[in-house]
């Protein structure tokens, strides 16, 4: 087996899972409050019977995909039931999974009056769960909710630890750390919502990069083989 093979085809694996991502954050161009996935490289050394070659045993592999919580811009609504978050901070959902973090910003009142994220899970306030008599609703820069000129509780969003992480899990949600804290700092505005982080050009333009270089690895696979199989008959021929 010829072992110069192995590069480029982990290499094309790994440009596989690049495109995969980059199509992900590309799609997800138009999805309130997405942040896009940033995946990290890193080489190993593969394990052979005999003294590793250089250029030879080092493969490349994706050894992570962090997402990029970088603040995305925020657009006007006029709908006071759309919250945009200016900063760090996260709206929190009570879910049947627990609580989990929340940056879509695209609230609705149930028919119960409860104060609800998209997938229809509370969200809480600093009195726990938000239930909005009727009226309009007002809401400041500090998260406080005001029905009727009356404060009817405020809206929890929390910071991330330092030391914490937090991922994705579906439908817009992030999982919350073991240690939280109440974020001072992040502003609430009301009557807007945060645009993905993606930046469509750029990604486009690195896409199409990352599709040539592939396109290279898989001739680099093909020559490889050739080469493998002119081996094969060279041998037969001789013996």
């Amino acid at each position: 087996m010829n072992r110069g093979i192995y590069p480029p085809l982990a290499g094309a694996i790994t440009l596989e899972h690049r495109m995969e991502v980059l199509s992900h954050n590309i799609g997800n161009v138009h999805t309130t409050g997405f942040k896009k996935d940033k995946p990290v490289f890193a080489t190993i050394l593969g394990q052979t019977s005999g003294p590793s070659v250089p250029g030879i045993d080092l493969f490349p592999t994706m050894d992570g995909l962090p997402p990029d919580r970088s603040q995305g811009a925020l657009f006007q609504t006029g709908e006071p039931l759309d919250v945009g978050l200016e900063g760090n901070g996260f709206l929190v959902a009570q879910t049947p999974d627990g609580l989990r973090y929340y940056r879509g910003g695209k609230l609705y009142r149930n028919a119960n009056g409860n104060l609800v994220a998209h997938t229809g899970d509370p969200l809480l306030g600093k009195k726990g769960s938000i239930t909005l008599p009727p009226g309009d609703v007002v809401i400041g820069v500090d998260g406080t909710l005001r029905v009727n000129n009356q404060v009817v509780d405020k809206l929890r969003v929390d910071t991330i630890a330092d030391g914490q992480e937090t991922v994705k899990v579906g439908n817009l949600f992030w999982t919350v750390p073991d240690q939280v804290v109440a974020d001072k700092q992040t502003t609430v505005h009301q009557g807007m919502l945060e645009q993905s982080n993606v930046n469509p050009a750029l990604d486009m333009v690195e896409l199409i990069k990352v599709t040539r270089e592939y396109e290279q690895m898989q001739k680099a696979i093909k020559a490889m083989d050739e080469l493998a199989a002119q081996a094969i008959q060279a041998g037969r021929v001789q013996g």
